[in-house]
């Protein structure tokens, strides 16, 4: 796991934007704020996604 250096929380490898040395890096959520590229998600896809963890059972 490394630490974005702008959020400062830990971060997993699928997640990180830019990698950088010593296990620090820019997260995709920070990457996207600060490039004014982030995208909200439909409110059709959240209800979906909500839906589907809804049917999953966790043992």
């Amino acid at each position: 796991m490394t630490t974005c250096i702008i959020c400062r929380f830990g971060t997993e490898l699928d997640d990180v934007a830019v990698a950088g040395a010593g296990g620090r890096c820019v997260c995709l959520r920070c990457y996207a704020r600060e490039t004014e590229t982030a995208r909200p998600m439909p409110k059709s896809l959240r209800r979906e996604v909500t839906a589907a963890l809804a049917d999953v059972q966790f043992a």
